[in-house]
C-alpha cells in the first residue's frame, strides 16, 4: 500500500457494508440502458472495468422507480420485479472484482417532461413550473404520496433481491424528494408540507418503510443536497436538521451533494459539475459542515483529486470520497495508487464535452474506451513498422494505441516540443488539467518506447526512405486568416502566438472570434491585467463548447472583458478593428493590439501527396477538421487499435 494514499486506501465501513477502500463512485446516469429500463451488456461492462480498477464502491446511477419519474429515455430501471434478473447480473459481475456495489432510486418529479415518461403525467409536490423544462407539474394527492413512498421503498426491496450491497435514496438535485424538502417547491398544506419537519416527511416514511422490507442489516444511504444553490432553496441549516433526522431512523451513510439542474440556467453558481475554469473540492466545506451534525459516515465529492481525498480524509472533513468524472478517464486508479504509481492516472480534464450530453450515452474526452469497455484492444496479429506525423492529442494517443498493440511506431513532430495545439491550450493556468492530459500522453509513449524524433518535418521522400507499413498523418492546423483587409498590419498578432509568447499583446487587445481560443485567450489577458473586448459575429460566445460556454462567459465579463456579440469584422486598422452589427451599422472597436482567433484550418497536404503511395495511410485529427480535444483523442484511438 502506498503511504502517501494510506488514509484513502484504508478498508472503511457503511452499517455492515465493509469496503476495501474509501474511494466511491458516485452515481452518474450513463444513459446506456435499453429503453424500458433493462441492463444491457455494455453497462455491465462498464461497471465491471471500474470494479476491476478497484473502487471500494460502485453506486450505480440514478434508477428510476416508477415510469412516471423517469430522467431520460435510457435510463435505468428498478420499477418492476422483472428488472431483477438483469439486475442481479449486474451486481454479481461487479462483486466478482471485489467492489462493493449499490444502486441510487430516483424519482424525477416535475424535472422530466411526458416524452420520457412515455406519457404519463408530470407530477410534484405542488404545481410549480420548472424551470429546466418549462413544464407545469401536478400536485401528488395525499394518497398518492403514499404511493410513491411505497415505490422506493418496493424498489430497494428489489435491490436487495437482485444482490446489491446496498441502497441509496436520491434527495438531491432537484429531484422529486428534494422538491419535497425545498420551501421553493413545496407549497403544500397537508404533513408532507410546511416547516421543514413537514418537508421531510415523505423521505423519512420512505427510509423507514424500506427498512422493515430490507432488514434491520441492509446498508441505507441517502444522498442529500446540503444547499439548493436556488433562491428560496434549502439552506445548511435546515439540510442539517434532515441529517440528524435521518440518523435517528437508521440512515447507514449521508452521500452529500449540493444544486440542482435550475443552477445550470445561472452560470455564476457551481453546483453538480465544477468546470476547468472554478476550483476544485467546492462540495467539501458542505459535507464538513454536514458530518459535524452526525455520526454517520460522509461521503464527499466535487473532482476531487487523490491527494486532495487523502487531505480531506487525514483532516476528518468527510469519510469516504466520491469521484465520478476521474473514474471515467481512468477506471484505474485505485489500483495505480495501490501500486504508488499516481504519475500513470489520466486525470478528468474537466471539460464537460461528453460526460454531460444527456439524453446521449455517456462518453470521455480523453478515454475512448469509456462506453465501449466490451471493446479490448488486441495485441497485433503482425507487428508493423508505423510512422506517426504529427506530435498532438492525436497523434499521441495514435502512438500510444499502436505500441500498446505491439507495433514499433515512430512518431514525428516538426517542432521541438510534443504537444500540438495543447502547447498553447495550456498556457493558462486556469488550463491545468489539460495540461496534465499533454504531459500524461507523453509520458506514456515514451514510457511504451515510442521512438520520438523532435524538429523534423516529414516529407514523402523520408517516408518513401524509410518505408513504414502504415503512415498516420496527425498534422494538425494552422491559424485560419480571413481575408479582411489589414490583415497584415503589425497591431494584428495571433491568440497562438500570444499564448507560447511568440508575440506581445497590447495593453487594450480585442480579440476578433469569440470561440473557445479566443475567449480563453480573453480570459488570460484579462487575468494579467489587460483591458480585452471580444469580438463576436454570432449572437453568443464560446458557441463551439455549448456545456460550458456560459460560465466561460461569466468569467470574461466578471474579469472585466467587454464582449460585443452580433459584429462582423470588415477591417483591421491602426486603432482597432471596424465591424458591421446587425443593424448594418459601421461600428469601430477601439485597441492597441488585435488577437486573431477566427478559428483553424486543416493541414492535410502531406496526406494528400501520400495518398495512392502508401498501403496503410490514416488522416486523424485536425487535420480532417479542427475539432475538440474529445474528437482527436477518439481519433487517435480509433486508428491505433485497427491497424
Amino acid at each position: 500500500m502506498s503511504q502517501k494514499f494510506e488514509k484513502l486506501l484504508s478498508p472503511g465501513a457503511i452499517g455492515t457494508m465493509k469496503l476495501r477502500n474509501r474511494i466511491v463512485m458516485p452515481p452518474m446516469v450513463r444513459n446506456l440502458a435499453s429503453p424500458d429500463g433493462i441492463i444491457t451488456r455494455q453497462l455491465i461492462d462498464h461497471y465491471i472495468a471500474r470494479a476491476r480498477g478497484g473502487v471500494g464502491l460502485a453506486i450505480v446511477e440514478a434508477t428510476f422507480i416508477d415510469p412516471a419519474g423517469k430522467i431520460s429515455y435510457q435510463q435505468l430501471g428498478i420499477h418492476d420485479d422483472k428488472c431483477v434478473p438483469s439486475l442481479s447480473d449486474l451486481a454479481g459481475a461487479v462483486k466478482e472484482w471485489g467492489s462493493k456495489i449499490a444502486i441510487q432510486l430516483c424519482h424525477a418529479g416535475r424535472q422530466t417532461t411526458t416524452s420520457i415518461t412515455g406519457g404519463l403525467p408530470v407530477v410534484a409536490p405542488s404545481a410549480i413550473p420548472c424551470p429546466v423544462t418549462g413544464g407545469l407539474p401536478r400536485e401528488l394527492t395525499t394518497e398518492e404520496v403514499g404511493e410513491v413512498v411505497e415505490s422506493f421503498a418496493q424498489a430497494a426491496r428489489r435491490a436487495k433481491q437482485a444482490g446489491f450491497d446496498a441502497v441509496e435514496i436520491h434527495a438531491a438535485h432537484g429531484y422529486i424528494l428534494n422538491q419535497f424538502l425545498s420551501p421553493n417547491t413545496n407549497r403544500r398544506t397537508d404533513k408532507y408540507g410546511g416547516d421543514i419537519n413537514g418537508r421531510m416527511t415523505i423521505v423519512l416514511e420512505i427510509v423507514r418503510r424500506t427498512r422493515e422490507l430490507v432488514g434491520n442489516n441492509y446498508p441505507i444511504m441517502v444522498r442529500l443536497n446540503a444547499v439548493d444553490l436556488v433562491d428560496g432553496g434549502l439552506e445548511l441549516s435546515e439540510s442539517s436538521l434532515v441529517a440528524q433526522k435521518l440518523e435517528t431512523v437508521g440512515v447507514d451513510a449521508l452521500d452529500i451533494s449540493l444544486g440542482t439542474y435550475e443552477n445550470r440556467l445561472n452560470p455564476r453558481v457551481t453546483s453538480t459539475q465544477s468546470s476547468l475554469y472554478e476550483p476544485k473540492g467546492h462540495e467539501v466545506g458542505y459535507a464538513e459542515q454536514i458530518k459535524k451534525v452526525v455520526s454517520l459516515p460522509v461521503i464527499t465529492v466535487g473532482a476531487i483529486t487523490p491527494e486532495m481525498g487523502e487531505e480531506i480524509l487525514q483532516q476528518g472533513k468527510a469519510d469516504f470520497i466520491a469521484m465520478g468524472r476521474g473514474l471515467l478517464a481512468d477506471p484505474e486508479i485505485p489500483n495505480k495508487l495501490a501500486k504508488g504509481e499516481p504519475e500513470s492516472i489520466r486525470r478528468c480534464i474537466r471539460c464537460q464535452e461528453m460526460c454531460r450530453r444527456t439524453p446521449l450515452p455517456i462518453r470521455c474526452s480523453i478515454n475512448a474506451e469509456c462506453g465501449f469497455e466490451s471493446y479490448k484492444l488486441t495485441p497485433a496479429f503482425k507487428p508493423k513498422k508505423v510512422l506517426i506525423v504529427g506530435g498532438g492529442a492525436a497523434g499521441m494517443e495514435a502512438a500510444r494505441v499502436s505500441a500498446l498493440r505491439g507495433h514499433d511506431v515512430t512518431l514525428y513532430e516538426k517542432n521541438r516540443e510534443l504537444g500540438g495545439h495543447l502547447i498553447e491550450a495550456t498556457v493558462p493556468d486556469f488550463k491545468e488539467d489539460l495540461k496534465n492530459y499533454k504531459d500524461w500522453l507523453i509520458r506514456q509513449i515514451k514510457g511504451l518506447g515510442v521512438n520520438i524524433k523532435l524538429g523534423k518535418p516529414v516529407t514523402r521522400q523520408l517516408v518513401d526512405t524509410t518505408k513504414p507499413d502504415a503512415v498516420i498523418i496527425a498534422t494538425g492546423s494552422s491559424v485560419y486568416r480571413p481575408d479582411i483587409p489589414g490583415l497584415d498590419k503589425p497591431i494584428v498578432v495571433t491568440a497562438i502566438d500570444i499564448l507560447l509568447g511568440k508575440a506581445e499583446p497590447g495593453n487594450e487587445t480585442v480579440v476578433a472570434g469569440g470561440g473557445v481560443v479566443g475567449c480563453e485567450t480573453a480570459l488570460y489577458l484579462a487575468l494579467k491585467g489587460k483591458k480585452v473586448t471580444v469580438v463576436e459575429m454570432l449572437s453568443a460566445v464560446a458557441c463551439d463548447v455549448p456545456t460550458i460556454s456560459g460560465t466561460l462567459a461569466a468569467k470574461l465579463i466578471d474579469n472585466g472583458v467587454t464582449i460585443r456579440t452580433n459584429l462582423k469584422i470588415i477591417a483591421f486598422t491602426d486603432q482597432g478593428v471596424t465591424g458591421i452589427d446587425r443593424d448594418q451599422n459601421l461600428v469601430t472597436v477601439a485597441g492597441d493590439g488585435v488577437a486573431l482567433a477566427m478559428g483553424l484550418i486543416p493541414q492535410a497536404g502531406l496526406y494528400e501527396e501520400l495518398r495512392g503511395k502508401v498501403r496503410e495511410l490514416y488522416l486523424i485529427g485536425d487535420s480532417v477538421q479542427p475539432r475538440r480535444v474529445g474528437e482527436a483523442t477518439r481519433d487517435g484511438y480509433r486508428v491505433g487499435s485497427i491497424i
